[in-house]
């Protein structure tokens, strides 16, 4: 059976409070990533100029946990300012796009979050973000770098974390991908949605 983009093909194990832990998470990673760009204007063409006057490079530099997400694609520096003064509005409003998907899941249900097949990427995309984005806190903002054991022995709660956002991360892309190969999705009648997403 081939899968259509509203099946269901994974759950986020929200119980005990882990989705309201994952919302906040969110919320507080689409806050720092506002922060790198310009006043939305209203008008498409008005942006366009806004965006092209605006030079994010400076504010994402001094944002450990942002410089993390956006590592140069080139090494000499001149090329690296340019890449990502080209790139960072759009990968920054996809990233937020991709946030929002996630945080309206997480409002529709409580505990257990169904996860379609259509938002899978947009939520491998977050997850991935928040790793790193915490990754950021233990070994700094080099694409290769690791913690030390001294940083990791420090900080055991955040080392937890980005343990745990891993784990959730490896487990919804093996369900989609065990759910393409078997054609098999969870029954929609397992979950039930909130009346009152404010609950």
């Amino acid at each position: 059976m081939t899968l259509q983009p509203e099946d269901i093909v994974w759950e986020f194990d929200g119980a005990d409070g882990r989705d309201k832990g994952l919302a906040a998470m969110v919320k507080f990673y689409v806050q720092h990533l506002r922060e790198l760009l310009p006043p939305e204007t209203g008008d498409a063409f008005e942006q366009i100029v806004a965006d092209m006057a605006d030079d994010p490079t400076n504010r994402m530099l001094a944002n450990p946990r942002l410089a993390r997400l956006f590592p140069a694609a080139l090494s000499a520096a001149k090329d690296a300012d340019e890449f990502w003064r080209d790139s960072i509005h759009s990968q920054t409003r996809a990233r937020i796009e991709a946030a929002g998907v996630v945080a309206a899941n997480l409002d529709a249900y409580q505990d257990y979050i169904p996860v379609r097949l259509a938002d899978v990427d947009a939520w491998a995309k977050t997850i991935g973000a928040l790793r790193l984005f915490w990754w950021a806190e233990l070994a700094g903002t080099e694409r290769l770098a690791m913690p030390t054991s001294a940083v990791l022995s420090s900080n055991p709660e955040l080392a937890d974390l980005v343990e745990w956002l891993g784990y959730i991360l490896e487990d919804l892309i093996d369900s989609r991908e065990r759910c393409l190969r078997t054609g098999s999705s969870y029954d929609p009648d397992d979950f039930d949605p909130l009346d009152d997403p404010d609950v």
